[in-house]
Parts: C-alpha cells; structure tokens; sequence
C-alpha cells in the first residue's frame, strides 16, 4: 500500500491573473532533521538546528512547465559573506543561486505503476526507495547545478569509455533534471522545471520521494583513483556531505554506526523516517490524484537512442556502503609529494570542466603558497 499522509490537494481552475495552478502541498513534520536520529549539524557558526528541517512542499504548474517550492524552519542562508572553510575564498564566487547549505531531491513517480521506474538515487545519497514509488524523473536541487550535472556527467565516460558523450548526456538529461531557475525568499526557495521535462504528463497524479541532504560547494579532489581497482562511481558523492563519527566542523557528526547523509525526507512521522533510514529500508514518498494508473501494468517505451539512466548509474554499487570500505587516502598539506599529487587533481578538476580558470588559479596558488 502506498503511504498516505495529511495532503492538501488544491486542484483549482486556473488563475487568470497569476496564470499559476497549485497542485498539491505537502507538509513534513517540524524537528525531524536528524537523519536516522543520530546526525548532528556541523560545528559552524553558519549551521544551526533547523536549516535543513523541510516543513512543507508545494509543487503548481503554469503555460510553461511546473514550479517546485520547499518551505524550511529556518531562512534560507545566503551565500554572501560566508567563506569556504577550505582556502577561505568567499562563497558567492562559486554558490551563485542564492543558498549553499542543502541539495533537495524529488523522485517523480509519473505514471503511478508499481515496479514501473527505478528504485536507486543518485550517488552519495546511500538510500534506496520502495518499489511503490520507483520513478521515472529525479529534480535534484543543488548549490551549484552545472558542476554537479558535469561532475557526473564526467564520471560516467570515464566509467564508460566505450559509449558515445553525446549518448550519456542524452540519458542525464532525459532522466534527471537540475534547476537553475532559482528564487529564494524568507524560508522558501522556489524552482522551475520545464513541462518537456515531464514527457507531457500533468502533475495531478504523481508519486514523489524527497531527500534533503548537506551540500558541498567544490568537488573534492579523489586522490584514491588510480591507487586501487574502484571506478569512478564507487567514490562519488554528487554533491553530497558525507557524516563522520563524532562533532566535525564541515559535515554532519553521528554517534558512530554506519549513519547515512539524509537529514530530512518527506514522510509521515519523523518515527518512519528513523526507521526507514536507521533500518536501511526502502524509503516510501507520498502520493496524490486519484492513483488511477495505480492498477495498470508497464508500458515498455521504445527509445532505442536514450540510455536508460539504470543501466548507467549501476545502482548495487552507488547506493549501498561497504562495511569495511576504507575511506580515500588522506593527503597531508606541507608534504612535497602531496603537493605534487593535489596539483595534479586540481588539473583533473580543470580538464573536467568542474572548475574555472578563477577558482582553477585561487586554489593553484593557495597550494604552491604551502611550498
């Protein structure tokens, strides 16, 4: 059975003036943004209870595609005089969409078919989501969306050497989808998804599971490649903040285990968020419309020039820890081998096209200073 909860279905004739139709609002409980209720916040001044805690999920549609809206406790923080805690540059040069502190994904069950879509989530989210609400379209919120799409689009022809760049982008973007539309106002940020996006369907009876995890503003350098057999998807985070034992500084802390990043998803109760996460189960979303297509079985679609993104994104392996997986190699500012090594990565970063000529330069030089 697909799990329901108090949802505020508001379909409406169109607003002539506003020319916005309002779908569905969907509330989460207050004070669940503890993951599996063991994460604690990073230990800066600019992180604080209540950040990452969603309240509620309003999603409506206009002539031109749908606009998503995520109401948090707390307002959304502005990048403006806020530095890296690595190198210090200020992080509107990088974080240009108005916040930095979280990713946002919504998981788009479309056609309502059980077992119809894909049960995995991107890389870094260590979650997987019940068969009940497999999706066919991932919206994934992020600070810095054109990083995150070339970072990973990046990943997957060097994974995937044998197939065509054009093919793998085909696939990305026919499956998943990374706003750059983007306003923020008070506690809420507001995004645009493009009607195509959707292959046509209108919004009135979807499914959605929705992740909100810490975000990373830079790709960190891996500097494990080349030293072991992993590929490049098994150290890839996309974006996301990974915890670590204890109280740290720059990601979220946990009281030992095997915690994963998911700070607040859509559920409930915050007790099935705990569970669901703490339990390692396959995550449930929410549901709205009439659930007609619920009986149906799947319609296999021809589209012979489009990678399914299942196949790409190899999910056994992108979504479910080792328990003995060591983490990649530490390099120690001050050592003249390691300074050789983390130039060579940042090199990498440049030639992937996942940092600019400026921020290529700024952390060139902060390296070379160490010398």
């Amino acid at each position: 059975m697909r799990n329901l909860f108090p949802v505020v279905l508001m379909f409406v004739v169109m607003n002539a003036a506003a020319g916005t139709q309002p779908l569905v609002t969907l509330s989460d409980p207050a004070g669940d943004d503890f993951g599996d209720g063991t994460l604690v916040y990073p230990q800066r001044s600019d992180f604080r209870q209540g950040d990452l805690d969603l309240q509620q999920l309003q999603i409506s549609r206009d002539a031109h595609g749908f606009w998503f809206e995520a109401t948090l406790k707390n307002p959304v923080r502005a990048p403006v005089g806020v530095h890296a805690t690595v190198g210090g540059d200020p992080l509107a040069d990088s974080a240009r969409k108005g916040f930095y502190q979280f990713n946002i994904d919504v998981y788009v069950d479309t056609d309502r078919i059980k077992g119809s879509g894909n049960s995995f989530t991107l890389p870094g989210r260590k979650v997987r989501i019940d068969a009940d609400y497999a999706w066919e379209r991932a919206v994934i919120l992020t600070p810095r969306p054109e990083m995150i799409r070339n970072q990973l689009i990046g990943a997957l022809i060097e994974q995937y050497p044998d197939r065509a760049e054009a093919e793998i982008k085909a696939s990305v973007d026919r499956s998943l989808f990374f706003p750059t539309r983007i306003m923020v106002r008070g506690k809420s940020i507001r995004y645009f998804v493009p009607a195509g996006f959707f292959g046509g369907s209108d919004g009135g009876n979807w499914a959605a599971t929705l992740l909100v995890t810490g975000a990373l503003t830079s790709v960190p350098a891996n500097f494990s490649l080349g030293q072991s057999n992993r590929k490049p998807l098994d150290d890839l985070v996309l974006g996301v903040m990974q915890p670590a034992d204890g109280h740290p500084v720059d990601t979220f802390g946990h009281g030992g285990g095997n915690s994963g990043p998911v700070v607040d998803m859509l559920g409930a109760t915050a007790e099935l968020q705990v569970r669901q996460l703490a339990g390692k189960e396959a995550l449930t979303g929410v549901t709205w419309g009439d659930g007609a297509d619920a009986g149906r079985q799947p319609v296999m679609q021809v589209l012979p020039s489009v990678i399914p993104i299942s196949e790409l994104l190899q999910p056994e392996a992108a979504m479910i820890p080792r328990p003995a997986e060591q983490a990649p190699a530490q390099i120690h500012p001050g050592h003249e081998g390691s300074i050789a090594q983390r130039l060579q990565a940042l090199q990498q970063l440049l030639d992937q096209k996942l940092i600019d000529e400026a921020e290529y330069r700024q952390q060139k030089q902060r390296i070379l200073n160490e010398l």
